[in-house]
């Protein structure tokens, strides 16, 4: 299998199309997985498993509360061991993404957030002295963890994501961002999530916002199969943003991004590897659900794509309970179990490989064999005048992405819990060329 060579020690940058790795273009498979949510013994092998699925890069919550659950009290033993497990993410030749919040979410109790936080006078994910002062705290800690780990002395750590779902002013983030700078982050990217939109933006080129898209959510508050407007992610777009993320928290506008975002390249961080369910909304993800949004993301022009979750995992002990729950302090409104977080992933709660491993991994050796051809492709959309509603049956979806002549056709005739028919008479024309030869 392709990997990015033997050593992590390359040059990282990018531009408007993709990263480039040692002036080589590439379209990353990155799968999400929580350390401290999977007993330390295991973690090499389930890091192997999501290699042999086609996983090139790792991303990954430190939830301030599964290590500092006391105030002054850290925790990095056992399957806290930060440092740990970006050791063997080294030896297994996989660049890591931290999510280093202080506000992850996550499904966590508080979004990460520790309860004493709650109890003192400051304004939360603010610029606040007094709360970016305990940030600071935590970044230090967390870079005593990181420290000869960083992309630029061979390490893995690639990149650092600042909060999470955030929508306030972009100055916040740049205060995070420098205050991670000045403690030692020195990275080759930092990124943000690309939803909400913005009050402020942040200047260019500072993080690169990532997206995101999902089958189903837990969130949703109808309890009505198919609510929401998750229809829509399985439909080629010429857009990045999604109406579906987050919708119990941000409402209106959800679908808008931050002015100048089309100028970075398409990346995605939250493409829905599975669902985990809550109390009120109980959500079976079927494995074609997975594939699907995959190729939707990459047909219609994402240059990475970020499975959330690709492994599942189990809440850990605590002096409370640590999963989301609404009977805290700082609650996101839904009821979580209180120790699985199995989120029907790829990769399960115990490390079982699910039906979408297998069918996923496919997709993957594609973009592991021709991410360097395709990444400098632009997506077209043939079909963006027709009509897109849920469940449209009256006409094959496809996309192509084509340069110089060349081009790949990516097509998806599936939508949840939808009966989407098989359709007849199909032919394309791309790059003048028309196949098949006869309509079938």
């Amino acid at each position: 299998m392709p990997m990015y060579g033997q050593s992590l020690g390359q040059t990282v940058k990018w531009d408007s199309k993709s990263l480039l790795f040692d002036g080589k273009r590439v379209v990353p498979v990155m799968g999400e997985i929580h350390y401290s949510r999977i007993p330390e013994n295991e973690w090499r092998r389930e890091l192997q498993k999501m290699k042999a699925g086609g996983v090139t890069m790792i991303a990954n919550y430190v939830f301030w509360n599964h290590v500092e659950e006391k105030e002054g009290v850290f925790d990095w033993s056992k399957q806290r061991s930060l440092r740990h497990f970006l050791e063997l993410c080294k030896d297994e030749n996989l660049p890591v993404v931290l999510r280093i919040g202080p506000f992850c979410h996550g499904e966590v109790r508080c979004g990460g957030i520790p309860d004493w936080i709650l109890e003192k006078n400051v304004e939360l994910r603010s610029e606040d002295p007094k709360f970016l002062h305990y940030v600071k705290l935590l970044y230090r800690q967390i870079f005593t963890q990181v420290q000869g780990l960083l992309w630029k002395d061979g390490g893995p750590v690639v990149a650092c994501q600042f909060d999470n779902e955030y929508g306030g002013e972009g100055s916040y983030l740049m205060a995070l961002k420098h205050i991670a700078q000045e403690i030692g982050f020195d990275l080759p990217f930092y990124t943000r999530t690309g939803w909400p939109e913005l009050k402020t933006p942040i200047p260019y080129g500072e993080m690169i916002p990532l997206y995101g898209d999902y089958a189903d959510g837990f969130w949703d508050r109808s309890i009505k199969e198919t609510a929401g407007d998750y229809w829509k992610a399985f439909n080629f777009k010429p857009f990045r943003s999604s109406s579906a993320i987050a919708s119990e928290q941000l409402k209106e506008g959800n679908g808008r991004i931050t002015k100048g975002d089309e100028l970075y390249p398409f990346f995605t961080c939250e493409l829905g590897g599975g669902m985990m369910t809550s109390y009120h909304r109980r959500v079976y993800v079927y494995p074609q659900d997975a594939y699907s949004l995959a190729i939707v993301k990459l047909g219609s022009g994402s240059n990475l794509l970020g499975y959330y979750m690709y492994h599942g995992g189990t809440n850990p002990e605590g002096h409370a309970y640590l999963n989301e729950m609404q009977r805290t302090p700082y609650t996101n409104w839904n009821d979580l179990p209180v120790k699985t977080y199995d989120f029907q992933a790829p990769l399960g709660e115990f490390g079982q490989k699910n039906p979408h491993y297998y069918i996923l991994r496919k997709l993957h050796l594609f973009m592991h064999d021709y991410g360097e051809t395709l990444a400098s492709m632009d997506a077209s959309f043939p079909q963006a005048d027709k009509p897109q509603t849920k469940g449209i049956d009256s006409y094959l979806r496809w996309s192509y992405r084509q340069k110089d002549n060349s081009a790949f056709v990516f097509v998806n005739n599936y939508e949840r819990l939808q009966n989407i028919t098989d359709k007849k008479g199909v032919q394309f024309e791309v790059c003048g060329v028309k196949f098949p030869q006869k309509r079938m």
